[in-house]
């Protein structure tokens, strides 16, 4: 809600549909919330000398200051109330009022009464000092409390707004409570599109008493000058629990009971840090103070163990934070940890481009619903847990992978690639040029009993880049080692110069009909020209018995596998399709792969081939 200022105030405010569709999404999910009353203000504010001396003073019909270029022009579309800034000089928005949080429909009225009564106080006030007189009263008691009392539940503070164009806007929001003792204060980036911040209320309370009449202050960091916002909430918020019942009958928050009842297995796992991850506020008790729990402990030793990558989202200060990770001896278990102010949605995006898996594999762990509910909500793909799970963490289905030697060298193998990235970054050189100086080494085997238990766990997690969505049982896997079988069963293990990728691949062929069962390959090779110089292999090895024939690949559609079909595509395979989501990709053995000369191939296959292939 915004001050009754005057009717300049009112305006036709155009959203892209998207972005419209993401304010209507929010609005969707807020069960009660504060009215904040928000003004425009100036940061060198010396009211009222500063009306006859600063030269940008620029009077509103009120007779205070015009801190912004028109005022706050409002609109309201649909369920969603809109509040359009444009930056002059030293400008600030600020919010008086209560945590009070009023139902959804309660709130809503109570802004078109406002909307009508403002209307009727520009169009009847015959004088200036009438208008302002009646604008005042009327602005005290919008930010009055209903009543004394303080909402069950509120989740945070939460701002949402649209940036149509130019750099990153960076933002502080500032909460200073009547005695001027408490404060709090908090950075956030706008980008170009729709953004939103999002603050847990323990966060504020802990510094700040929000007991008592408070302000907000929301303003730029360094030179806005005609910068535009277009604000949507700005308020305290409680939301719209979503639960779903585990098997032990408990009703954790989640944000997508859709992905909590899919049987899957997780690869990441993204840690909250203060009261999860370890005991204590860092921003409080300093990292002197904090402790981490040994079942908490235990639970990252073991995921690790397991081949469970692990990370960090948290809102604190990054220094900070990495010294008490550090003084805790965990610091080494968590790649590319997302230490800020970002909503935590967003920092989980960006671990998950960075590792370069699928969010669907994500869990995060975090104490505050709030956090919880903002990660399932824009996330739905990651499957969120509160912290009074992590006793049973290891027990849960989403960690019940096999652990073998490549899983315990997980980590390793990532930080590796670290190192890759870097050289590259810092090299010069071409990206083709790069990969010929890794000196990839490729090596083909047979299956084997020493790496059973490794192929088993590729099958089980490998999903952008396995083209039939096969998952093999262990019984399986037995099954394709034995004389009898009629297929021939490959894996494929990888190393450059930085280190050992382990075995990567796994590749099932029926030689009599040259056609492949299944193939998969771990997302950690992939672009690196691993697949170009495998299929070249395989090529001239079933070309040897059958010049001018096909090389043909079950494909079998699955939610994730769309990788691959572009993989075998730039390969020079043909689609032909069964139907929807089933069919054969095909193309002649002669026909050469560029670029299969770039990773060296090193054949350790026995005779066996041949004697099958005839």
């Amino acid at each position: 809600m915004y001050e009754t200022i005057d009717s300049t105030t009112r305006a036709t405010i155009l959203l892209p549909p998207d972005v419209l569709a993401k304010f209507d999404e929010l609005a969707s999910r807020i069960e009660a919330r504060s009215l904040i009353v928000w003004g425009e203000h100036c940061s060198e504010c010396a009211y009222p000398s500063c009306y006859t001396s600063c030269a940008f003073y620029t009077p509103r019909r009120d007779g205070h200051c015009r801190r912004f270029a028109n005022g706050i022009e409002q609109a309201a579309v649909g369920a969603v109330a809109l509040g359009r800034i444009k930056f002059r000089k030293w400008p600030k928005l600020e919010g008086t009022g209560s945590v009070q949080l009023l139902p959804v429909r309660a709130a809503r009225f109570r802004e078109r009464l406002d909307r009508f009564a403002s209307s009727l106080i520009n169009t009847i006030a015959p004088s200036r000092a009438i208008y302002a007189r009646f604008a005042r009263h009327w602005n005290r008691w919008k930010a009055t409390p209903l009543s004394a009392s303080r909402p069950e539940r509120i989740d945070g503070f939460v701002v949402e707004a649209w940036l149509e164009s130019g750099p990153p806007l960076p933002l502080t929001v500032t909460f200073v409570d009547a005695s001027e003792n408490g404060l709090l204060q908090s950075g956030f980036d706008l980008q170009v599109g729709y953004n939103r911040f999002e603050l847990p209320y323990a966060e504020i309370a802990a510094l700040v008493d929000l007991r008592k009449p408070f302000l907000i202050q929301i303003e730029p960091v360094g030179d806005a000058i005609d910068r535009e916002i277009t604000f949507g909430l700005i308020d305290f918020a409680r939301f719209t629990p979503q639960r779903v019942a585990d098997k032990s009958g408990k009703t954790p928050l989640a944000g997508n009971a859709k992905s909590a009842r899919k049987t899957r297995t997780a690869k990441c796992v993204v840690w909250d840090l203060d009261d999860t991850l370890w005991r204590g506020t860092l921003a409080e008790d300093g990292h002197e103070s904090l402790t981490i729990d040994p079942v908490v402990l235990a639970t990252i030793v073991e995921l690790d163990r397991r081949g469970i990558l692990q990370s960090i989202a948290t809102k604190n200060d990054p220094d900070a934070t990495l010294a008490a990770l550090e003084a805790l001896k965990i610091r080494d278990y968590f790649l590319f940890p997302q230490i800020g102010w970002d909503p935590k949605s967003v920092s989980i995006k960006r671990i998950a481009e960075l590792l370069d898996i699928g969010l669907d594999t994500f869990v995060f762990i975090d104490d505050q619903p709030f956090e919880r509910g903002e990660v399932g909500e824009t996330l739905s793909e990651v499957t969120v847990l509160p912290a009074s799970d992590i006793p049973t963490l290891l027990t849960s289905p989403l960690f019940d992978v096999p652990a073998t030697p490549e899983s315990a060298k997980r980590r390793a193998m990532y930080r590796t690639e670290e190192r890759r990235h870097a050289s590259f970054a810092g090299s010069g050189a071409d990206y083709l040029t790069f990969l010929r100086q890794c000196r990839i080494r490729l090596e083909i085997s047979d299956l084997s009993g020493s790496q059973a238990e490794r192929a088993y766990e590729l099958s089980q997690r490998t999903n952008q880049l396995n083209v039939s969505g096969t998952k093999y049982s262990r019984d399986d896997i037995q099954a394709l080692m034995m004389p009898s079988s009629k297929y021939r069963a490959y894996v494929l293990r990888c190393e450059d110069r930085f280190g050992d990728y382990g075995i990567i691949g796994m590749c099932v062929v029926d030689h009599q009909l040259a056609r492949l069962q299944s193939f998969m390959m771990s997302c950690r090779v992939q672009r690196k020209r691993v697949e170009q110089a495998f299929f070249a292999w395989l090529s001239r090895e079933l070309s040897a018995d059958r010049p001018g024939g096909t090389i043909a690949v079950n494909y079998q559609k699955t939610e994730r596998n769309q990788a691959v079909v572009k993989m075998l595509k730039q390969l020079g395979f043909e689609y032909r399709a069964d139907n929807a989501n089933k069919g054969t990709f095909v193309r002649l053995l002669v026909l050469p792969i560029g670029e299969d000369d770039i990773v060296e191939v090193v054949d350790l296959t026995t005779a066996r081939f041949h004697e099958l292939s005839r």
